[in-house]
């Protein structure tokens, strides 16, 4: 069956924001004034922010060397990732990986694929989806180019990261990927996920594609966890 246009659909079921709920769109203008975007790439490994002309940090921490993010996991954007993520709002990818697409024009030129960073099979079918292969589906819509969904796969269920420190979550996180070479060998790889917290699952999924022969790993994410918070 076709799809139905947006439009009329939002006629009929006039969307909510998905931060404070109010009518008229997934984010309403008063709570995408209240985000607070971040402007440079940061090392998920020390915090620091990072030069983009020489995105190597000065901890030398091993890919991907750095992350880009829309903004801090706090506010508004806080409160529309979770209804996005655990209460089934995902017909409001679209305007989330919006906010990620000045991000994205960041990035080196030419034609990077863009590849969410997977759930396990176990998981996804529990969710029903994978937030982050909706947010890269819609911002390879917003940029024009294709995301692919099967450049990486999660090969073993891994405990919940929530609550786990930083060594903890990348022991956790342990050849949790694999990645098909027919995707990755020779090409620019962008990692989508909704939020990093330590990195590590980022660092994670870029070591597989970097084993499976990418040029290179960069990781885009919507939001960053402010320090000192857990997701």
């Amino acid at each position: 069956m076709p799809r139905l246009p947006r439009a009329p659909l939002n006629f009929l079921f006039p969307p909510r924001c998905l931060a404070c709920r109010r009518r008229g769109a997934f984010l309403c203008s008063s709570c995408l004034r209240d985000i607070e975007r971040i402007p440079d790439p940061f090392c998920p490994a020390c915090d620091r922010l990072v030069d983009p002309e020489t995105p190597v940090c000065r901890c030398r921490a091993p890919a991907p060397l750095f992350v880009l993010a829309a903004g801090p996991y706090q506010g508004p954007l806080r409160k529309a990732i979770h209804s996005f993520k655990y209460q089934g709002q995902r017909a409001g990818a679209a305007d989330l990986a919006a906010l990620m697409v000045p991000q994205a024009r960041r990035l080196p030129a030419g034609e990077p694929r863009i590849v969410p960073v997977p759930l396990h099979q176990r998981r996804e079918l529990a969710r029903g989806y994978n937030q982050s292969a909706l947010l890269a589906r819609a911002l390879a819509r917003h940029l024009e180019v294709g995301s692919h969904d099967r450049a990486l796969s999660r090969v073993r269920h891994t405990a919940p990261q929530v609550g786990l420190n930083r060594v903890a979550r990348a022991h956790n996180l342990r050849d949790a990927f694999t990645a098909d070479p027919k995707h990755c060998r020779e090409h620019t790889i962008v990692l989508i996920d909704d939020v990093c917290t330590t990195g590590a699952t980022l660092h994670a999924a870029a070591e597989a594609a970097l084993a499976a022969g990418a040029a290179r790993v960069y990781a885009l994410v919507l939001a960053r966890a402010v320090p000192g918070e857990d997701r």
